[in-house]
């Protein structure tokens, strides 16, 4: 048996700027092809012990981003199609995707993707893993087999699910057939809302997802949506894989868990603290009233699309007074490089987003004394991304007033206290740790500080979680929070046979 693995993984930002496809990663190409990259080792270690052949095919990885540029996507879809006739008869087909993508012209490319895979095919199993936060459409369950999502939020849970996805493949190919059944909840949350902690409804909701995931239920996915992608279809929604013939009970199970997202939504968290509020929140701490706190610029998210150049928080800070204070990774190549060229011990006069100042972004104009410098890539040793290569870029650490800042030349999240070590500064010993990050900090950071001292800042950017601000134009309303909206969670699911 051979399997093809290829794959299409985007998490779009529909009010960034638009990207290329320079700006993506072809992971196959990494040195010891796709069993040595952490997105589809578990995977192909699965296939290989059951027997089956991997054939390695491109896998493109976007990361958070704007929009793909339609042309370049058509091209990456043909390069796929290509690979796939070079490939030979294959059995099955293993994408590894995102779900939340979005080009400049198509704004369901995840649906292109599969669609195209499934034409060049045929009727040989396809099965499709994605992210929690997949903006999941009727197109994209019509065209595979079998989906499987992250189950957790933040994803310390992917090397499990690729790993299912492939297993799925096996069943599959043993004779194993299968129906999805799905069902959206006009529901789309900022990505604050969508924790999957025990304590957090979304959490609740997610016990309950796996309580069910028993035969004849091959998976049972819940997926929170990408709130930012402004696509006509996103937001939350259930997704069943059951074996043929059952489909009756599968949709029992997605009426369930839909119901429980929806009886949920007053318990949602939908408003970040209020900048004022969260630097007094700081200065207390700095001063030594209570434990160490950690502000999470939620707003300035790379993970979430945003440039990571956002100065409101560090400008509230060094107004506010506070000190002892770390805030990473603020991304400017031109600092970088003017702290390179002055060198470590000495104190320069820098100004952030000089090429580029925006409303979201303005100028900060400071002196600063160069702590560190650093130009090496990044492997974290927990959260999210553990064991995880990450290439921030020539990086600098600055001591800007009682701030010392992370300085780094590409957007980068920091999700664990080791991209800050890496820049060179000491978040375990500061009494103010400032993440530009959304949630998935809380996976690395969760040693050193509990719920209650973490604080989400409501300062501007791309990523807000304040989405009654954003200039939505292709999502379909009326939509929970954004609108009054009365809906019945007892209507029938889309029941879907490849």
């Amino acid at each position: 048996m051979r399997v093809g693995v290829t794959g299409y993984a985007h998490e779009v930002n529909g009010f960034a700027s638009p990207v290329t496809r320079a700006h993506g990663i072809e992971a196959s190409r990494t040195h010891g092809g796709l069993a040595a990259t952490w997105e589809a080792g578990p995977a192909i270690a699965t296939l290989v012990a059951a027997g089956v052949e991997p054939v390695d095919l491109p896998v493109w990885e976007f990361g958070a981003s704007g929009p793909l540029d339609g042309d370049d996507f058509r091209a990456l879809v043909a390069e796929v199609d290509d690979a796939l006739v070079a490939a030979g008869p294959l059995d099955a087909v293993l994408v590894l995707g995102h779900g939340a993508g979005r080009t400049t012209d198509d704004l369901d490319p995840d649906a292109t993707f599969l669609r195209a895979v499934r034409r060049r095919v045929g009727p040989v199993p396809v099965v499709v893993v994605l992210d929690f936060h997949a903006n999941v459409t009727p197109a994209m369950c019509a065209s595979v087999d079998g989906v499987v999502g992250y189950r957790t939020n933040p994803h310390v849970d992917i090397a499990e699910r690729v790993a299912d996805a492939a297993a799925m493949v096996v069943h599959l190919l043993g004779g194993g057939r299968t129906s999805v059944v799905a069902q959206q909840v006009p529901m789309v949350l900022p990505q604050i809302a969508q924790l999957t902690a025990s304590h957090e409804p979304f959490g609740e909701v997610m016990l309950l997802a796996e309580q069910a995931l028993r035969p004849p239920m091959r998976n049972v996915s819940v997926f929170g949506g990408f709130s930012l992608a402004d696509v006509a279809c996103q937001g939350a929604s259930v997704c069943v894989t059951v074996d043929r013939g059952d489909e009756a009970a599968a949709i029992g199970v997605v009426r369930t868990l839909a119901a429980a997202l929806w009886s949920r939504r007053d318990r949602y968290r939908l408003h970040a603290t209020p900048l004022d509020e969260a630097i007094a929140v700081a200065a207390r701490a700095a001063g030594g009233d209570g434990p160490p706190v950690l502000l999470a610029d939620v707003a300035d998210n790379p993970g979430g699309g945003a440039p990571a150049t956002s100065t409101h928080v560090l400008r509230a800070l060094l107004d506010a007074g506070v000190t002892d204070a770390v805030l990473g990774l603020q991304c400017d190549r031109r600092v970088v490089d003017q702290a390179w060229a002055a060198g470590v011990g000495t104190r320069i006069c820098i100004t952030f987003n000089r090429d580029d100042p925006s409303p979201l972004a303005p100028e900060l104009t400071v002196d600063a004394e160069v702590l560190a410098l650093v130009d090496a890539p990044l492997v974290p040793s927990r959260g999210v991304y553990v064991g995880a290569r990450r290439h921030p870029g020539r990086c600098a650490a600055l001591r800007i007033g009682g701030v010392d800042v992370g300085v780094s030349s590409a957007p980068v999240q920091v999700a664990d206290p080791d991209t800050l070590e890496h820049a060179g500064l000491r978040p375990a010993a500061a009494r103010v740790t400032v993440v530009k990050s959304r949630g998935h900090f809380r996976a690395g950071f969760a040693h050193l500080f509990a719920d209650d001292r973490i604080v989400e800042v409501g300062a501007p950017g791309v990523a807000t979680p304040e989405l009654h601000t954003l200039p939505w134009r292709h999502l379909r309303r009326p939509v929970f929070p954004l609108d009054d909206v009365e809906w019945d969670p007892t209507i029938a699911p889309e029941v879907h046979r490849a």
